[in-house]
């Protein structure tokens, strides 16, 4: 053969392996081939980040010289509209003090997602979860991306539905299917589901309901309990690990327990004089299930936390679904399950039994260092500026694009107030201020809740109800249902004008210290991490 003939074989041999190679590297990520299409549904998880707070029975409060910059005047107020959402955080450095150790802190320098100053862009994380077919064939679950194939897209919506005991919809779905009335397969569906809704049974006392919270979850607990950490001595105390979590919310499956929602408890109604008041609501679950409700503090991913092995910030992935980000000792930034919002959807991928209608949790939000994650706090801008002032805008728009699609994905907010202070001890004119500057700063993100969660559980009445001043004035902004901390297995008063629920901090301390309150629920010593450096 002739040097010339060798020359164009290995030629046209390096152009195939030129081809193939861009071939690979152009193929998109989403082209993932389901492992098996009956019970694997391929998710994809693309977000971008924030940062978030510590502990419940730990202060975050703003400091007086915080309350001065960050009270606005009135005028001002008025003039800002406060539909106005959040923008982009600013390069200056805002201090604050944490009021847990008194040590000065920066606000972060940000940027919005896909912005360096918040190690923003997109990265795409492949997530393949196997779904379990439970009491029926789990469909389409659009809002928060649960499903496997098979049946029609009105089919797979029911049998979601039926998978998490809300039987009634799924027949009203089915029946809506044109031509049910000349389908034997849609009519023996419907049999199917009305059998097993007529096996349910109402739990019997809405009063006897568990609440578990957590705070930000530990994703690197060598950067989190280090020497050079913000607080790993709180951290220990106050948080709970990525690990731990997941083995959590196993052992509730295992034992039988539901997600419900504080609203399926009691809900809100009208009587026949025009009243807006309370009541009980029926619970129907399968016997042998327990409902219990989830919910998680200081969703705002605070300055502080900044490379200590917690994740950024909430974020919307190319799937529009909400995740978390995380920024890793090198600088890379990954999308996934860093923090309570995409395990616990990603756990119910797999046991959409696991929730009851569609309940996934509680996020409670604070205000005085912005929200899920985004600097969205006046006090952090000169608003006078223009520049300054459409940071703020930018960083408000994307903080509200994250809060709607976590809202759409079935999960609800709660106030956890502004500044982070004790709403028992404050005075009235300190709840007022709190209550008005979270509703001016915080609730155009989230939108209206009913929902309040008192900082480090500290409520404002004891255990006779709620009457005074400062109950007056929390209603009237809105908020029906409260939430304290309290280490029985549960605690509920539920009247006409309010209801009130203590929770159960399921965090290092409580695992440590009294591991027998968590019993009910998990077994400490099996789930506590290895890696915890002894509690002081």
């Amino acid at each position: 053969m002739s040097k010339d003939r060798i020359r164009i074989l290995v030629i046209l041999g390096e152009l195939v392996v030129i081809c193939v190679l861009a071939l690979v590297i152009l193929t998109p990520k989403n082209s993932v081939t389901s492992v098996n299409a009956d019970t694997v549904e391929v998710v994809r998880a693309s977000h971008e980040g924030g940062i978030l707070p510590p502990g419940e029975e730990r202060t975050a409060g703003v400091t007086a010289e915080d309350e001065e910059t960050s009270d606005v005047k009135e005028g001002e107020d008025e003039a800002l509209d406060t539909s106005v959402l959040r923008e982009n955080s600013t390069d200056k450095a805002y201090p604050t003090r944490d009021s847990a150790t008194g040590m000065e802190i920066p606000y972060r320098a940000g940027g919005i997602p896909g912005n360096p100053g918040h190690g923003g862009g997109i990265m795409s994380e492949e997530t393949t979860i196997e779904v379990e077919v439970g009491n029926a064939d789990v469909g389409k679950y659009m809002s928060s991306g649960i499903g496997v194939t098979g049946g029609s897209a009105p089919e797979n919506e029911a049998a979601l539905k039926a998978a998490m005991y809300d039987y009634d919809a799924a027949i009203d779905i089915i029946k809506a299917i044109p031509d049910f009335d000349k389908s034997e397969e849609l009519k023996a569906t419907v049999r199917e589901y009305e059998a097993a809704r007529d096996k349910l049974v109402q739990w019997e006392d809405n009063t006897q309901i568990s609440h578990l919270f957590v705070h930000s979850l530990i994703v690197d607990t060598a950067r989190a309990f280090r020497k050079g950490s913000s607080q790993p001595v709180g951290y220990n105390k106050y948080m709970t690990t990525v690990g731990e979590f997941k083995a959590m919310l196993e052992s509730l499956y295992e034992k039988g327990y539901v997600l419900v929602s504080m609203h399926d408890i009691a809900e809100r109604y009208v009587d026949a004089d025009g009243v807006e008041k309370l009541r009980k609501k029926p619970i129907y679950l399968p016997a042998g299930k327990t409902p219990f409700v989830l919910s998680q503090d200081d969703v705002n991913y605070y300055a502080y936390m900044d490379n200590d092995g917690f994740a950024d910030r909430l974020v919307i992935g190319e799937d529009g679904r909400p995740t978390c980000q995380y920024t890793d000792t090198d600088g890379t930034v990954s999308y996934g399950e860093y923090d309570v919002l995409p395990i616990v959807d990603n756990f119910l991928l797999k046991h959409p039994d696991f929730s009851y209608r569609g309940a996934k949790g509680i996020l409670a939000v604070t205000g005085y260092e912005g929200a899920l994650g985004y600097d969205t706090g006046w006090h952090m801008y000169d608003r006078d500026n223009p520049e300054e002032a459409a940071k703020l805008k930018e960083q408000q728009e994307a903080a509200k694009a994250v809060a709607d699609a976590i809202k759409a994905d079935g999960w609800e907010f709660a106030s956890h107030s502004y500044t982070h202070t004790d709403m028992k001890t404050n005075s009235l004119d300190k709840v007022k201020y709190d209550t008005d500057k979270w509703e001016r700063e915080v609730e155009p993100i989230l939108g209206e809740t009913d929902l309040y969660i008192y900082p480090f559980g500290s409520d404002i009445c004891d255990w006779r109800g709620y009457k005074g001043d400062k109950y007056e004035y929390l209603k009237k902004a809105g908020f029906w249902y409260f939430c304290n901390v309290d280490a029985s297995r549960y605690w509920i008063q539920i009247k006409d004008g309010y209801m009130r629920m203590g929770r159960i901090n399921a965090d290092g301390e409580r695992m440590v210290k009294t591991p027998n309150k968590l019993d009910y629920f998990f077994d400490s010593a099996k789930i506590l991490d290895k890696t915890r450096p002894a509690l002081e």
